[in-house]
């Protein structure tokens, strides 16, 4: 008897895996076809690692809900990805983009994480304020208007196929 219910459990476990391993392999209804991209993006020719890259559709697009981004490893590549619902899938569609990329500098806090929890909201609000002010006053590796979704002058195409571009601060970090 012992033996049967061993045997019934260890088939409705390995059932129930199996139907959990089918989860969310599915694309939705609605997922564009995807294509390999690549983002670069350089100081000259010293790679910026930490760079959120997002490619953003036009609106009105039939693919508005969509989303495409990424973030550069230690060489500065940025491998993009494609999401919809809770699905997501490494390429990109075919089209025209507005491209834009964010790397905030980030200052080094001078209380722990105990001592935040310890102060009144007043006092977090106040040294959070002042955080961020010197977190404003740092140098920037990426410039602040490629973050600008209306005035970032960055645009990527992508072709069936895939491929990638390079984006160059050079001299730009600050503008």
């Amino acid at each position: 008897m012992k033996k049967i219910q061993l045997f019934g459990i260890t088939l409705l476990m390995v059932l129930c895996g199996a139907a959990f391993v089918g989860c969310g392999s599915k694309a939705p209804e609605g997922f564009p076809e995807v294509h390999p991209f690549t983002v670069k993006v350089v100081d000259g020719s010293k790679p910026i690692e930490g760079v959120i890259v997002r490619f953003n559709v036009a609106q009105g697009s039939s693919q508005g809900s969509i989303r495409i981004s990424g973030k550069t490893d230690s060489s500065g590549v940025a491998v993009l990805s494609t999401g919809l619902k809770t699905y997501s899938k490494p390429g990109v569609p075919v089209g025209e983009y507005k491209v834009q990329c964010e790397k905030e500098p980030l200052a080094e806090h001078w209380k722990t994480p105990e001592e935040q929890s310890q102060m009144s909201k007043p006092e977090k609000d106040a040294y959070l304020d002042e955080w961020l002010a010197k977190c404003a006053e740092l140098p920037r590796e990426v410039p602040k208007i490629w973050n600008d979704y209306d005035k970032t002058p960055l645009t990527a195409s992508v072709a069936v196929g895939g491929g990638q571009v390079t984006f160059d601060v050079e001299g730009k970090a600050n503008d």
